[in-house]
């Protein structure tokens, strides 16, 4: 049975497939400006596979950079000379796909805790990023009935700004709060208590924050009480 992460894979891919057929059909028709338009769009629709299959795969981007390098050193190397290089390359593939990706009922302990959440069973639940808790997300739901991310560091080094600035700034629900110098979305929760978006959004939050601070693989979640 499929997980949510897979049907919001699923979803992206079929999008990305959707938007290069346009582009090579608009390209036919000669209409750039429709080109321009739809290359924006790939480059989002993109980013938002990106983080679905790291969130997946930890790896995916070790992965994908890797892939990359032994084609364009194996493209070139007519005689041989990057031959020792590309072998390094496919042996850190090689063990990179021998890792575990995340099993799909994994990513369900964060859907149960969003959906108790949503139903008023839990007060909230806070998503660590390493064992340290160098980093964390608070996620409660508060009187208005939305749903508040509150992203924050253990350390109290308020770093976030640069978070903000650099990694979120096209995420515009995503706001830094200067009095807690943490970052803070609220977030609307539909009449179908529908949590993927919240879901995905927690997803890019966490991928986006872990590779900026350089945190390691070890995500952990904790009700409150």
């Amino acid at each position: 049975m499929s997980s949510d992460l897979d049907l919001l894979i699923d979803f992206y891919q079929w999008e990305k497939q959707r938007l290069l057929l346009e582009i090579e059909e608009n390209k036919r028709d000669q209409d750039y400006l429709a080109v321009h338009h739809m290359h924006d769009e790939l480059r989002y629709v993109q980013n938002e596979l990106d983080c679905l299959l790291e969130l997946r795969n930890a790896n995916h981007r070790k992965i994908q950079r890797l892939k990359r390098n032994i084609d364009s050193y194996t493209e070139e190397d007519s005689s041989g000379y990057f031959k020792p290089q590309i072998d390094q390359y496919k042996r850190e593939l090689e063990e990179l796909n021998k890792k575990r990706p995340i099993a799909p009922e994994e990513t369900q302990i964060l859907d149960e805790a969003l959906f108790s959440l949503v139903n008023e069973e839990i007060e909230g639940f806070t998503v660590y990023f390493d064992l340290k808790k160098q980093a964390y997300i608070d996620v409660v739901k508060i009187e208005t009935g939305q749903i508040r991310l509150t992203l924050a560091e253990g350390t109290s080094q308020g770093g976030f700004g640069f978070l903000k600035e650099y990694m979120f700034k096209d995420e515009p629900k995503l706001i830094l709060d200067g009095s807690s110098k943490s970052l803070v979305a609220l977030l609307n929760v539909d009449r179908y208590k529908n949590v993927l978006p919240i879901k995905e959004t927690i997803s890019r939050i966490v991928i986006g924050s872990k590779y900026w601070l350089g945190l390691d693989d070890t995500i952990f979640l904790k009700l409150k009480p």
